[in-house]
């Protein structure tokens, strides 16, 4: 089976920023590290604005800026560590490479803890292999040569590194750990790494997690220039000079092995040093990221996404405040821009563009030498002025849905950090533009758009209605303006407005304006009244219009329906109906067509058609509801089949197709739940066809898409609040999420695990479970047999002192009939941790421990067997995966093995009675097994049944078949990422690429994977490597080289990528101009080339692939 990867939807994660400027350019500019994209945008009065990305073939491991040449330096870490020097031309836009420098000694272990990059003013140091430092340096004028070297540094287990100030100085603060756990820190030259008498060798009291250089501004002295080292709750400063001091320093000659020569002895600097040390008290516990913004002044983000200020002083020591700025999402980077403005970049919320209040009293809240005050948790400075990217990373878990019997699945995933998590149901659909906004207008009910020509492309105005009053707005371009009341003052202000819309008549530009009172017919070139209309009895509660045939229809509180015909010179009454007959007489919303009309009642929740011509119910026609509808639309999408949309109260939308005549179509009702009303329909038309969105606590877009209808949901997402979660899981029999969460309690430093369970349509909250304490939440599983639907859940017990689980349990939910909550029924202890937990055949199966146990489950699913069936190894099993034919486990070192349940039946003695009775015996036998340890984090089996998938933490995808008792490895692929899951498609496509399975990382990426026949996948891979030989990543990375499998711990050369196409690399030849599309095509010797009837063919397949993602 050759497979196609190809993104739905691109990693959302920010890995790095930086605020920087470029030479031949006055403007303040942004760049942001994604894991796939290096993007350059510059700050402007809204916002910022992206000018320039380039896609990105490697792991980001930093990004920094060269200060005087201004150069950009990006490090990647794969396919081979190497360096990136790049020029960025703001006149043009363009990047361009300087120089690349490589990082060659792949025999070396890469580094535990600090991997990255750290630059001072036009040198840089880059550590990705255990004892090794590679240092570059660029000369500060054209052209801009470059010098490296490749050094040893004895510090081994480094937890940090920075360049201290001032960068002229080149001197590396490096922080490490001892054999014995103990926290150091030494200054080295960056360019020998020799040991620096500005920071001597020195034993710490904490053992820091980050470090971060600091210079701080002394009012008419010299700067202060030292590091300030980071623990939970406590910080360190260590002063490392003064502008004197440093400048002198650096300026003494070099001899030796490159040692400055110092006129001060060692003891006399660590005294300095010494009696520089100081230690505060601080209130977070941890530094997720950080920005200098002044001489005085820090800005830092924790874990749990809060934000302080730091305030740093030298009158007459090292003084440091700290205040609350607020919340926003947990930082991977902070940069400051400038005027209070600075930009978050997160792994796990959204990133933001965030203003500092000018009010800050930055003296409150101060944590200083000695002393720790409790900071005002009520505070907040900050502006959030930009949210800049919608991120659902990280991904822990997904799964696929189908709630509203559409036959399109959508993928339910769960995220978040320790802040907060998410629940959120995502597939290709619909977004929305903001263009303009206008202040001061609240409780609306309704928005009317208005033209003040018919014929016009776009609208002018907007009539915007309350309960009590009525505004209109006046629209032009992007801007928006509120109309007085002598405009348009044939519009009443003081009513509210049932309908307002623009009539069809030829010559006149005239509109109509319902309120319970009267309709108004409006001449919209003088704004006045034409003439009007009032019921004879009741007021008017519900209104529509046909435009083609000029009719309106109205609805009283009497129960009585008119239909009137408009004129150039006012309205004629054509006919009326009276439903007071019926027990529930008031009709609640109307629609109308140039057929029939649509009528809703409250009350007896019908939805009736009527003819338009004699407003006669037609036969088979009447809808009976769960909930009153609020609002009905008739649409036909611009084709020949007509839908009745209707908003229930209960915030469902239903879906009916009906015949010109009005009767309902057998079979073509759906409804949709969007989570609450009231919802609100609205209808939008373009070039190529019509939408309907209906809105309520969620949205739909509906459409025609070849030739069916189209349900297409907008983004949902769920706030979890401050849970973690775990793990997912979606029962459809009980129309529930169930969600392993974990609840951090920091005050208490304690940490308790809940299953949650939540309705799939309304969201609300169906019951939770809190585990026992030290129980963690370890899988969720789905459990159908019959009228028995259940939620199995396993757990894992790890007390202090272990390295592994001993106990844990199989736990079984199930709905109470007469609440409809998720409750307990059934629990069993088991002695090992519930790695997986799922459904087989009427039974459970677990991994447990070293082991898969087969349990039975009593009917009433209140009760567990005792294992009926083992299979034990010696390394831990990960997961299961069950399918008809087989069990596929996974297991944290030995990689895949292959299971089948075999049933014997045996004979058994009855004790020497002359009777025999025959017993079932359960047995799990091993059918093949992969021995290959690759540390798998996600497996399953293909729609084949005979293709197994996994990832691996290198970020690699490898496939096998099962083929005469043995796994015959297939592909080899690497990602980049590392997978969270893979989900088996469930499309029943059985000709073309059809989707087989969709994966999700940790970056925030979507996957998908095809497959395609043999033909098009020799077409596919002959293109791909064409496209290779002719397209470079940035820093001339070959694309081969990119996606070839990567084994990090084993040194040796990756081996070549197989079995999979790089869909996302072949579907840009669509984009080619003809002319490069024909040179790669036609590279190489005639047997190379590819010819018009085959382009014509990849094109085809290309065109197919995108169709089927």
């Amino acid at each position: 089976m050759h497979l196609v990867s190809l993104t739905s939807h691109p990693p959302s994660a920010v890995l790095y920023s930086l605020a920087c400027s470029f030479q031949e350019s006055d403007e303040r500019y942004l760049t942001i590290l994604t894991p796939d994209k290096l993007q350059i945008h510059v700050l402007k009065a809204h916002g910022v604005e992206l000018v320039c990305e380039r896609e990105i073939w490697g792991q980001p491991r930093g990004l920094i800026q060269l200060e005087t040449s201004k150069h950009l330096v990006v490090a990647l870490d794969i396919p081979q560590a190497r360096i990136l020097i790049l020029n960025f031309n703001p006149r043009s836009s363009e990047l361009s490479i300087h120089h690349t420098s490589i990082i060659s000694p792949l025999a070396h272990r890469p580094s535990v803890n600090f991997s990255g990059i750290l630059g001072g003013d036009q040198s840089l140091c880059a550590s990705f292999y255990t004892g090794h430092v590679k240092f570059v340096e660029v000369e500060p004028k054209a052209p801009y040569k470059v010098t490296e070297s490749d050094l040893r540094v004895h510090e081994l287990n480094i937890q940090s590194m920075c360049y201290a100030l001032p960068s002229s100085n080149k001197l590396v603060a490096i922080v490490y750990l001892d054999s014995l756990g103990r926290g150091w820190i030494i200054g080295r030259t960056a360019g020998g790494m020799d040991p620096s008498p500005m920071l001597p060798e020195k034993e710490l009291e904490i053992v820091p997690e980050t470090i971060i250089p600091v210079q701080i501004e002394n009012p008419g002295e010299e700067h202060t220039y030292g590091v300030l080292l980071f623990a939970p709750h406590k910080a360190l400063f260590i002063k490392t000079g003064s502008g004197y001091f440093a400048s002198e320093e650096a300026g003494r000659s070099i001899k030796g092995k490159g040692k400055p020569k110092s006129n001060r002895s060692k003891s006399e600097v660590k005294a300095e040093i010494q009696a520089n040390m100081v230690t505060v008290d601080t209130p977070y516990r941890d530094i997720a990221a950080w920005t200098q913004v002044d001489g005085k002044h820090l800005i830092i983000g924790d874990s749990l996404g809060r934000l302080y200020l730091l305030t740093m002083s030298m009158e007459p020591q090292f003084t440091m405040a700290c205040t609350i700025l607020g919340d926003a999402s947990v930082p991977s980077t902070l940069s400051y821009l400038s005027n209070n403005i600075f930009y978050i970049g997160s792994l796990s919320g959204p990133s933001q563009l965030v203003r500092i209040s000018d009010q800050i009293a930055s003296g409150e809240n101060s944590a200083s030498r000695g002393k720790k005050k409790q900071p005002d948790d009520e505070a907040t400075y900050l502006e959030v002025m930009v949210e800049h990217n919608e991120n659902i990373a990280p991904i822990w878990d997904a799964t696929l849905v189908e709630i509203d019997g559409s036959g399109q699945p959508r993928i339910a995933i769960i995220s978040g950090d320790d802040s907060k998590g998410w629940l959120s149901v995502l597939h290709k659909g619909a977004s929305f533009r903001e263009l303009a906004t206008l202040d001061g207008l609240s409780s609306l009910e309704n928005i009317f758009p208005l033209k003040k020509y018919f014929d016009a492309p776009e609208n002018s105005h907007l009539v915007a209605s309350t309960s009590t009053s009525t505004f209109i707005l006046s629209l032009a371009g992007s801007s928006v303006a509120l109309l007085s009341p002598s405009e348009l003052s044939g519009i009443s202000r003081s009513e509210s407005t049932i309908l307002a819309s623009n009539v069809a008549l030829q010559g006149v530009d005239i509109a109509i304006h319902v309120t319970s009172n009267n309709v108004v017919l409006l001449d919209l070139i003088t704004g006045r009244g034409i003439n009007s209309w009032k019921p004879p009895k009741g007021q008017i509660t519900a209104a529509d219009l046909d435009t083609l045939s000029s009719t309106l229809c109205m609805a009283t509180s009497e129960g009585y329906l008119f239909s009137l015909n408009i004129q150039s010179a006012g309205f004629v009454k054509t006919n009326e109906v009276n439903f007071k007959n019926k027990s529930h007489s008031q009709i609640s919303s109307l629609s109308v067509n140039s057929h029939i009309v649509a009528a809703a009642f409250w009350g007896s929740n019908e939805i009736v058609l009527l003819s338009l011509s004699g407003l006669k119910v037609v036969e088979k026609s009447t809808m009976e509801e769960p909930s009153a509808a609020s609002a009905v639309y008739l649409s036909n999408f611009g084709a020949s089949q007509t839908y009745l949309i209707a908003a229930r109260l209960d915030g469902a939308v239903v879906i009916q197709g009906v015949t010109s005549q009005g009767e309902l179509i057998p079979n073509s009702r759906r409804v949709v739940p969007l989570g609450g009303g009231p919802i609100h329909i609205a209808t939008t038309a373009d070039s190529s066809d019509i939408r309907v969105i209906a809105a309520g606590k969620h949205a739909v877009t509906l459409s025609i898409i070849k030739k069916r209808l189209s349900v297409s949901s907008l983004p949902i997402s769920v706030d979890l609040g401050s849970d973690t979660p775990l793990h997912l899981a979606h029962h459809p029999g009980l129309s529930n999420y169930a969600i392993g969460c974990l609840r951090p309690k920091p005050a208490a430093l304690e940490e308790r695990h809940f299953v949650r369970f939540i309705d799939d349509s309304t969201f609300k909250d169906m019951g939770q479970h809190k585990l026992k304490y030290s129980e963690t939440i370890t899988s969720v599983g789905i459990y159908a047999q019959g009228t028995n639907s259940y939620v199995l859940v396993g757990t894992a017990v790890v007390t202090p002192g272990e390295n592994e689980s001993l106990s844990g349990r199989i736990i079984v939910f199930g709905q109470d009939e007469e609440s409809s909550m998720i409750k307990l029924q059934a629990s069993k202890e088991v002695e090992g941790g519930v790695s997986s937990v799922k459904q087989l055949g009427a039974r459970i199966i677990a991994a447990i421990g070293y082991g898969v146990y087969l349990y039975n489950i009593g009917k009433d699913g209140l009760t567990i067997s005792n294992p009926v069936a083992r299979w034990e190894r010696g390394y831990l099993v990960h997961d299961i995966i069950v399918r008809p034919n087989m069990l596929v486990v996974s297991d944290a070192l030995r990689s895949i093995s292959v299971l089948r349940l075999v049933e014997r039946t045996e004979l058994s003695d009855l004790g020497g009675m002359e009777e025999e009775e025959d017993s079932t015996i359960l047995q799990f036998e091993t059918v093949a097994m992969d021995m290959h340890a690759i540390w798998p984090t996600s497996v399953e089996v293909l729609s084949d049944n005979k293709t197994i998938i996994a990832s691996q933490v290198d970020g690699n995808i490898l496939t096998w078949e099962l083929e005469d008792g043995n796994l015959e490895p297939r592909a080899a692929f690497h990602t980049g990422e590392v997978i969270q899951k893979f989900i088996a498609s469930t499309a029943k496509i059985t000709t073309g690429p059809r989707a087989v399975a969709i994966f999700v990382t940790n970056t925030g990426r979507i996957g998908t994977l095809l497959t395609v026949d043999d033909a098009d996948a020799l077409r596919l891979t002959r293109l791909e490597m064409k496209m290779g030989d002719a397209t470079k990543g940035l820093g001339d990375i070959n694309h081969s080289e990119w996606r070839a499998p990567k084994h990090l711990h084993t040194g040796s050369k990756p081996p070549p990528r197989r079995g999979v196409t790089d869909g996302d690399f072949i579907k840009k030849f669509l984009e080619l101009d003809p002319e490069e599309a024909k040179k790669i095509l036609s590279a190489g010797s005639a047997a190379e080339s590819i010819g018009p009837s085959e382009e014509s063919q990849i094109r085809a397949c290309l065109d197919a692939v995108s169709t089927e993602q």
